[in-house]
């Protein structure tokens, strides 16, 4: 059993994905980080790929899927019910989960935009890395993929340019490492359990549409204490995920945003202060911390 020390949202700002990259032993930092996530639709994206071209051979990158937060990638004209006029995403999970709930002619054309912007991240993300193309990991911003919808539209997407996925993020989040490790599940907050519930049943309607096999996903830790993965709670529940992985015969994948951004450095989106506020907390270190001491 591998454990996947991941890291999401590279790619935001050049300093940010620095910050990332410093929680690796593997490029050059110090901390256990062994693999990120790569925002694609953000001004830094050429910049941010220079950086981590010397480090793909020893850390895996993720293509982050990204249909919530900044610029589209495909011609905003063509994806109207996606983005507002400046081109930006206007659609939070919630917003197009319900607008997946109806089946009828608007939702089949959201489908459609969703499956060219989804294209188009693809496009860009293999053109610059080219043998990723064969050896596709991919996930999203805010875990979209798992959308029945929009788990449809990526397959359809990384079908139509023949891409072959090595490794999915399924964050459907087992409840028993929890329930297993005394007093942690007082620590959750009640959102997170309902974020889960519904990730998890949405991942019941995507197996049937595309299952996975176990060797392409991993038992994945991250939803619970979402923007908290702080030393103190990672380790307390560490081995009881350990040992449910290995019951499993999979890796476990724990996600973690060490990645913060400082007051000078710009926010993809500023009207979405949700997002800003996760980007400056204070908390970014503490993720940046738990991955230095598990290291």
């Amino acid at each position: 059993m591998r454990i996947i020390y991941h890291a999401d949202d590279y790619g935001i700002a050049p300093r940010q994905s620095q910050r990332i990259l410093a929680a690796s032993t593997a490029c050059g930092g110090e901390g256990a980080l062994n693999s990120l996530s790569f925002l694609v639709n953000t001004p830094s994206f050429s910049e941010c790929a220079n950086m981590i071209e010397p480090y793909l051979d020893v850390l895996d990158m993720n293509l982050h899927v990204n249909l919530v937060e900044g610029g589209c990638v495909a011609n905003p004209a063509e994806i109207p019910l996606l983005v507002d006029e400046n081109g930006l995403f206007n659609r939070s999970f919630a917003n197009l989960f319900l607008a997946f709930s109806r089946h009828d002619e608007t939702s089949d054309e959201l489908a459609r935009q969703v499956q060219r912007e989804i294209r188009a991240q693809l496009v860009r993300y293999t053109t610059r890395f080219p043998r990723m193309k064969d050896h596709l990991r991919v996930d999203s911003h805010q875990h979209f993929h798992l959308i029945p919808r929009v788990y449809q539209a990526l397959w359809a997407a990384v079908e139509d340019l023949g891409c072959h996925v090595d490794f999915l993020r399924v964050p459907a989040e087992p409840l028993a490492p929890f329930i297993r490790t005394p007093g942690i599940l007082a620590k959750i907050p009640a959102v997170n359990l309902v974020k889960r519930g519904v990730l998890n049943r949405s991942w019941r309607r995507d197996r049937d549409i595309f299952p996975i096999p176990p060797e392409q996903t991993a038992v994945f830790c991250g939803i619970n204490f979402s923007g908290h993965m702080t030393y103190e709670r990672v380790s307390a529940v560490l081995p009881a995920f350990e040992e449910y992985a290995q019951a499993c015969n999979m890796d476990l994948e724990l996600l973690f945003h060490p990645g913060g951004l400082a007051p000078e450095e710009p926010v993809p989106n500023p009207l979405l202060k949700d997002f800003e506020r996760f980007y400056r907390s204070p908390l970014r270190e503490e993720e940046a911390r738990a991955l230095l001491l598990l290291g």
